[in-house]
Parts: structure tokens; sequence; C-alpha cells
């Protein structure tokens, strides 16, 4: 591309530098996360990157005053803390619209916009160079003519871009977004935009800032895990073959690479490695360390440079970091607040306590002193206290699947760390838990500008346990959350369009499973305290009151409390004597079981997330998309336990929740079913007969990911395996191995994602089963519905699918196909990163989803218990 427009030139002492002015186009409508379904309005006019600058030039927009936007200039602060760095801050701000109006409307959903900006970077020198691009708060970007989706919308910087570039100019365009979730929704709409630009000397970088230990505890480790960002800013691949201790005589501890050699890195590539840690001597203080690796399967061994990091240590009974490793094959870590001596005084030694979970806000690390000393106040509670990372600042996914399996992995760990450390108290009961949490980021003075504008999530992540795994939950104590992302950020100013309003349907179906108010019957029979603050102006009280008011609904109300004159966050939130007084009833006779309901119901949004209630578990429902419900009734005349269900294909009851009741007569939608008597209960699975009756059945499971995923791609799609692999570690912490065609499969991993591009791409099914989509490379792409009919989509510029498959070794398989390079991008975006997008089982897109959005697809739905098109499921167009 060859912009005619200068621009103001900047400043070239340094060996890169950003421009001090950059064009401006917008703003223009967006909803909540619709970015990565495309849903830009210019790409209807070619798309932004194609636009030259025109100071005549206007384009429609439904924000701005007499629908039209032009062109503007914005002028940026520049900085250059070293010769080799330069950074550009952008503070943009579109004073042609007037917010005050829209929001007296639609409220914060309109304070979401989008638009562009162009600027550009200057390379100094004679020859090539290796750049590392920090993108803060962007998500989408192009640098010349390289489109990039992913960049780092939430500030991490765990995954920089790695661009060799030649000397000179390069432009850059970049592609803005408001979203609410992330910048809030008080105060005059501005984007804040951080871009770091630093060159490179090349090889295998060991990220010292991230590195992961645990703590110590009298001259001990409290867990034998750790690890270390690798990053390879090289244009070849990179093959790392050991990780060795250096003096570990002096330093006390020794260090070993936890998978065998080699760890492989892709050109451009970042990755979490794992290791295992060994104490040599009493007195350790550090770890030192250094990698060695080589260079395309080459003789010549080079090494890293030297990294010590020092190693905490806390007394037994202090708030201390554990190490783990999460589902997903990576480690994690956890801080874990064992109980005090005072709160055992009373204790049987043969007692199980309880956990007492604590939830971390948006933009808040679990390491850091606001969460270690939330409980501080609370010295004595009589369980054991537990704050999960959840992988990242922003929970990975807002405590939903990703955070939700970090949790289960820490406290899992908590057994480790008794057996690690000697403990000679109680034990842990790792089913019983008290769930507490609340947005800590929100208005707390020491948070940064931008998180301190946070929307955030906790309160709901309480939700979200209490809902998901009511069983497992003696109480719980959401403070300050939200309701729903669906009722914080509703879609109403989105770009969807009402002639493919059909589509919405399976769109907003892929977020039941966030929307609490519809699971809160799972909640009736655990004990709940609400807490708001009456003024917060970040997560309104009416989310609490609602919540309140339709569990009271539901025969199940809940303590409220509205704290006159409060904000979001103030110091003792979490410790009121209100809260206090919960916690301490709540661990009273906490080992006591739970009596068995009398009824209840349990409504099932994903069965792969949700757990059991009342020792009921469901593993499959009739039709995927939609709700099923059991509602369970004692009858004491027949001494039998009715169940009436609604949308439920297979369930069975769980190990950790069975009760003797259960062992009863069992009545299923008006059945009597005979159970097998030498067979434990939990090991039962019921499903559901062609004809409505149920049988007893077996177990076809497809495993959960117990490793770190694969990428599968051929040797042309490496550049976007990387950038897939980059937001896996950016946004989840995700370790991702790519494999290129031209290298062995590796047999050891988790699950899959399989690109794929062309006419030629293989979508059968990996035992040469012709699945439900397909490639006819005579016709196009074949959609294959339950009763065998093929919609075709001709294959035409933007074509593009991203499904899931079941993989041959009890994996799950994520294909990313297009017919052209707009199409694989289109679908790549698809590929999870942002909480709340809503994508479903399966979506085929078209080019119009570059400025239709979801409304641009041609077909988007689930697939049913056999991995049919689930037909009252999906909408094929």
């Amino acid at each position: 591309m060859i912009n005619q427009q200068p621009l103001k030139p900047s400043l070239r002492s340094n060996r890169i530098s950003f421009s001090g002015t950059w064009q401006l186009l917008g703003p223009f409508q967006i909803g909540t996360r619709e970015a990565t379904w495309g849903a830009d309005p210019l790409e209807y006019v070619g798309g932004f990157h194609s636009l030259l600058y025109n100071e005549r030039a206007r384009y429609h927009s439904s924000l701005a005053i007499n629908g039209t936007v032009g062109w503007s200039k914005l002028t940026v602060e520049q900085s250059y803390p070293s010769p080799q760095t330069a950074k550009a801050d952008l503070l943009v701000r579109f004073d042609n619209t007037d917010w005050t109006s829209l929001q007296s409307v639609y409220g914060w959903a309109a304070l979401q916009y989008q638009g562009w900006a162009r600027g550009k970077f200057f390379v100094d020198g004679d020859e090539q160079k290796t750049l590392l691009l920090y993108t803060d708060q962007v998500l989408e970007l192009w640098i010349d003519d390289e489109h990039h989706f992913g960049g780092d919308f939430y500030g991490y910087r765990r995954a920089p871009l790695v661009l060799h570039l030649n000397p000179g100019d390069h432009w850059v365009d970049i592609r803005i977004i408001r979203d609410v979730r992330v910048m809030g929704g008080i105060g005059e709409p501005t984007v804040s935009i951080g871009l770091e630009a630093e060159v490179s000397d090349g090889g295998l970088k060991l990220v010292g800032s991230s590195i992961l230990l645990p703590d110590m505890v009298e001259g001990k480790l409290v867990s034998f895990l750790g690890s270390v960002n690798l990053r390879n800013e090289e244009n070849h691949w990179i093959d790392v073959l050991s990780l060795e201790s250096v003096n570990s005589c002096e330093a006390g501890f020794t260090v070993r690479m936890k998978d065998s050699p080699p760890f492989r890195l892709a050109p451009g590539q970042s990755r979490p490695l794992s290791f295992d840690i060994a104490s040599s001597t009493a007195v350790a203080v550090e770890i030192a360390f250094e990698i060695t690796y080589r260079f395309n399967h080459s003789s010549k061994v080079f090494r890293t440079r030297q990294v010590r990091h020092a190693v905490q240590s806390r007394g037994e009974r202090e708030p201390q970091k554990i190490t783990y490793l999460h589902p997903g094959g990576i480690v994690s870590y956890a801080i874990l607040r064992p109980p005090s001596t005072a709160a055992l005084r009373y204790v049987d030694p043969d007692v199980k306590l309880p956990v007492v979970l604590g939830l971390h806000g948006a933009g808040v690390e679990t390491d850091g002193g606001l969460v270690r000393h939330t409980f501080d106040d609370a010295p004595d509670l009589k369980g054991w206290v537990l704050f999960p990372s959840g992988m990242t600042a922003w929970s990975g996914d807002d405590w939903h699947r990703w955070g939700t399996a970090d949790t289960e992995a820490a406290i899992t760990a908590i057994l480790e760390w008794i057996r690690t450390v000697g403990w000679k108290g109680p034990s842990v009961n790792v089913n019983r838990r008290l769930v507490t949490g609340h947005s800590n980021g929100g208005r707390h003075p020491d948070q940064s500008r931008v998180t301190s504008c946070h929307l955030i999530t906790v309160g709901q992540g309480t939700w979200y346990a209490l809902t998901h795994s009511p069983d497992k939950i003696i109480g719980a104590a959401p403070v300050s959350g939200y309701s729903s992302i669906q009722g914080q950020w509703p879609n109403i100013i989105s770009l969807l369009y009402l002639p493919f309003i059909l589509t919405t349907d399976e769109h907003s179906n892929a977020l039941v499973d966030y929307q609490h108010e519809l699971l809160l019957e799972n909640s009736c029979g655990i004990p709940l305290h609400q807490q708001h603050g009456s003024l917060d102006d970040n997560v309104p009280p009416f989310h609490s009151r609602r919540l309140c008011q339709i569990r009271s609904q539901v025969a199940c109300p809940s303590e409220y409390v509205e704290l006159p004159g409060k904000g979001h966050w103030f110091e003792g939130v979490m410790t009121t004597q209100t809260l206090l007084d919960f916690y301490d009833r709540g661990l009273k006779d906490s080992a006591k079981r739970n009596p068995p309901l009398p009824s209840f119901e349990f409504v099932i949004a994903n069965p792969g997330t949700m757990g059991s209630k009342g020792g009921i578990e469901v593993d499959q429902l009739t039709s995927a998309g939609h709700t099923g419900r059991i509602k369970a009734e004692y009858d004491a005349d027949a001494s039998s336990w009715q169940l009436r269900t609604s949308n439920i294909h297979r369930l069975h009851f769980s190990a950790a929740a069975v009760h003797d009741w259960m062992k009863i007569e069992l009545v299923i939608d008006g059945a009597k079913l005979e159970l097998l008597q030498d067979v434990p209960l939990s090991l039962q699975w019921l499903v559901r007969k062609p004809d409505g009756s149920w049988q007893l059945g077996a177990l076809d499971a497809i495993l959960d990911t117990r490793n770190h995923f694969i990428i599968l791609t051929p040797n042309e799609l490496l550049p976007l395996a990387v950038q897939i692999s980059r937001n896996l570690l950016q946004y989840f912490g995700a370790d991702a191995e790519i494999i290129g065609s031209d290298q062995p499969n590796r047999t050891i991993g988790g699950n899959k994602i399989i690109l794929s591009l062309g006419s030629a791409g293989q979508l059968l099914s990996p035992a040469g089963q012709v699945g439900s989509i397909i490639i006819d490379q005579e016709q196009g792409l074949c959609v294959r519905g339950i009763d065998g009919h093929l919609t075709v989509y001709g294959f035409k510029k933007g074509l593009g699918a991203i499904f899931l498959r079941p993989g041959t070794d009890g994996t799950l398989e994520l294909v990313v196909w297009g017919f052209d390079s707009l199409g694989l991008r289109l679908s790549a975006r698809m590929v999870p990163m942002l909480t709340g997008v809503g994508q479903p089982d399966f979506v085929i897109v078209s080019r119009e989803c570059a400025w239709k959005g979801a409304a641009g697809v041609h077909a988007l739905g689930f697939f049913d218990n056999s991995w049919n098109i689930a037909e009252s499921s999906a909408v094929i167009l």
C-alpha cells in the first residue's frame, strides 16, 4: 500500500521511531466482543487498509452527528527509553459524536465503538532488523501489508510480535476497539493505546520477568514445579535441548525440563517451558539456570544468558505461592493460606476442613499484595483459604471453562502441599467449598490508569461456580458482581443486520452457559450472602438486586446487604461484619453432610462445564445449544424419587455427591428403572432410547485436554499458526506446539488445531469417514444435514469454516479452513480468545462477515451427540 499523504516526521536520532502524527477515521458502531466476527463497516468499501487519507471523503456512521465521519489527525506522545526502544502512546477520542445523548438511551453499550488509526515507524540502518512490537489495548493491526489479529487487548505483554523489517518507513494500521468490559463506562469514552518497538539481537530469549516459582516454608519448597517463557526471535526453527542449573551447589536448587527434548519453537513463537525443581541444600535462596538450543537440527549448540531468581520465604501459616499443573499441561499457581493455630484450637484433627475459595478480579495478579492480604482481617477462618490465578490477570476467560479448570487443579494441589510440608493438622475436603470473590481491581488506588476502569468479573465468577458446581458449594458470597455478560453489556448496539437476525439465536445460545439468570435454580439450598455498595458506578447494584429478586422467585431467597455510601472498592470490602458472620456460619460444622433436598430443579446449559446437583450429573443434551432441565421430587409414600426431564439425553450419578437415599426406587419420566445392584451407582449411566424411554448405557467419553495444544499446519500457513499460538499464550497462558507438514506428528499432546487452505483442503474425519462438513473439489464446501441432504457453498472469495470434530486418540480437534486467504483469516478469528464472543460448534463464514459480523455467516450451529448437525440448533442459509 502506498499512501500519498505525508505524516509529520518522527525523531530520527533513534534506531527506530514512531511518527508523531497519525491519521484517524471513526467512530463506527460495534457491539460487545463483535470484532472477533469481523463487523467492520469499512470493509464494505474495501477496508481501511485500502483507503488513502482524504480530508473531503465521508463515510456513513450511525454514531456521528449528521450520520457521516471523515478523516482527522492525532498527535501521539513519543518516548525513547533507550536507543534500541521507541514508544508511542495514542489517546483516541472522537468529538463528532454526542456520547451523552447516546448513553442516555442505550446506557454503557453506547460507549462502545470502533475506528482506525494509521501511522508509521522508521527503521534506521542499512540492513534488515528484528523488532519486538508490544501492542497494549490493540486487537487487530496491519504492518505494511501483513495482517495480525489478536494483539494484546489486555496489555499482558507476554507474547509480542516478532518482526523482521528492512530499513526505512513502515506503515501501521491499528483497529481501535472501545470495549466497555475492558475500558469502563465512566467518564469520557477514550481509548488508550500503547505501542512499544524494541530492537532484538535475535536468538532464543529467556524472558526473566515471566519466571514462575513456588515459595519456601522453613527452608523447603512448598511445590516443585516452575516455568519460564521462551521466545524465538529468529527466522528459523529452534530446538531447546536442555535447561541446566548454574552453580547449583551455590544457588541451592537444580532444575530440569519437564518434557523430553527437543522443545520446539517456530520462528517468532513464544512458549512457556515447564521444569521440575529439586533442592540441593537446606539454605537455598535462589534458582539459577540457562538453556541450550540449536537451529534447525544443526549440530552447533548455543546457550542463553544465565538467569537468577530469588525464592521467597514464608511462614507456615502465611499466604504462600504454590505451583501445579493446569490440565492444559502448563504450570500455574495459586496463593494458599493454611488454617491458623487459633482456627484449629477446637477442631478434631481427623476432620477435613473445606476450601475458602477467593476469586480475584479482572486485571489483578493473584501474587500481588491486594489478593494475598484480602482476608487479613479474618485470620482464623476454619478452612483452607485459596486464591487461584486462573492463569492470567483476567482469569483466562473470566472464571469460565479455562479459569474453572485452573481452580480445580489448584484445589487438588492443596493435598500435595500437605504431603510436601508434612502438615500435622486437619486435612482438606476438596469437595466442600465456600466461594467468595470481588473485583479487586476496580477503584483501588494502587491500580494503574487502565486497570482502574475495568468492569470486572469476580462476583460473577462466584455465581458461575454456584450455578455450575452446586453439589460442591457449602456457601457463596458474591460481592459487587455483575449478573451475566448479557446483563452487564447488552448487545443492543451491535451490527447484526435485521434480515439475518435468525443467526443471533445460535449466536446467543453459545452464551447461555454464562447467563446466570437462567441457572439460578441450581443454587437453591445453598446459603448465599450478597453484598454491594449503593454508590458502585463500576458494576451497578442493580445486578445484585436483580439476582436477589430472581432467587426469591424460585423459592431460594438469599441475604442481601447494600452498603450505603460505599462504592465498588474500599478497604475491608471482603471482611465487613456481615461477611465475617456469614463466613463463620458457613464454616461452622462444615464437615457435616448436607441433607438431601426433598425436591429440586437442575438447569443445564452446557454439560461439558457443569457438575452435579443433588448427585445427578448430565452428560449430554438431546438438542445441543438449548438448556436441559431435571425436576426431582421425593415421593415419601412410595419411597421413590421421581425425575422429570426435558432435553436430557444421558445422565449419571456423581460419585462425590451420591447419597444413600439415591439407592431407593427411581422413577424417571414416569417409568420405574431397575438399577444394577452389583455395580456402584456412580458407574451407572442412564441414556434415553429413541422411543423416549430410558436404559442403562455405556460411557462414550471424549477426554478433555490433558496436555498442551497441538497446531497442525502446512508450512505456508506457519505465520497463522504462530498467531494462534501467540494468542493462546497471551490470553490464556496456554502452550501450543506447532507441527509443520514436513515434521513428524508427535503422539504426546492435547487437543489439536488443524489449519487448511484451498479447495484441496482435507476435511474428512481422521477415521476416513465423511463428516458433517466436507470439501467437494468440484462443487464446494458441503454441509450435510442429519437426513443426508447436502447444502453446497460454491468456492468463492472469503469462504471459510471453523468447526469441532472428535479426534482418533480421544482428543478434540478444531479445524480452521479457508478457500482463500480471506476466508482463512475470517475463520481463524473465531479460535477462542476473548470471553463472550459466542462461537457455537461450527461456523461457515462468507466475505460479508468482514462488515456484517455474525450476520454474514452462511451457517452456524451445534452438533448433536453423534456429531451430526443438530437441525433444531443450527441455521443454514
